[in-house]
């Protein structure tokens, strides 16, 4: 077995080479980000970037076991702590109205991350991504098409900043706005 203990670029590398390794292995995940907690750890796709674009290597490959806590999110700058709340800002709009009003509702004790609410939200998220993921893990129906919400535009904006002016989550932001 092999373990990620990371962000979601440590544990989409460590998914790939546990995939590929003696055909497959298993791996263990300890997200320690809040987007790799609430995406990058849930779905199982695994893979690497190439600097023609982002996922172009990689495969479909879940993790044996996860372990989140949110206690190492309070080792994080603020500024990654927003881009992992781009994404479940994204799932409460796509399937979860109730979500995104409690996330407006309770927008200073998101952003600081207070322990309850960092606890409600990452499970919520979880769940929802986990119920998309579950209809179509490998994206052959179109149902997981919905968790690509301002990705497209996303992905567009950190290829043309060449992936150092915006994190993933501040590029997605921006993508879910424009679309």
């Amino acid at each position: 077995a092999i373990l990620a203990l990371g962000g979601g670029v440590i544990g989409d590398l460590t998914g790939f080479v546990a995939s590929t390794y003696l055909r497959g292995i298993n791996f263990l995940l300890v997200p320690t980000t809040l987007l790799a907690q609430v995406d990058a750890s849930v779905g199982g796709k695994v893979g690497v970037d190439l600097s023609a674009g982002k996922n172009l290597i990689g495969s479909f490959y879940q993790p044996k076991f996860v372990y989140m806590d949110i206690e190492t999110l309070e080792t994080l700058e603020p500024r990654q702590i927003r881009e992992g709340l781009a994404e479940i800002v994204k799932h409460g709009v796509i399937k979860d109205k109730e979500l995104f009003y409690y996330l407006e509702k309770n927008v200073g004790r998101v952003r600081n991350l207070d322990k309850e609410v960092a606890q409600f939200i990452i499970e919520r998220s979880v769940r929802i991504k986990a119920r998309v993921v579950e209809e179509d893990e490998r994206e052959e129906k179109g149902k997981r098409q919905v968790l690509n919400f301002g990705h497209t535009i996303g992905h567009a904006v950190e290829g043309a900043t060449e992936y150092n002016k915006y994190t993933h989550g501040e590029a997605v932001s921006l993508g879910m706005v424009a679309a």
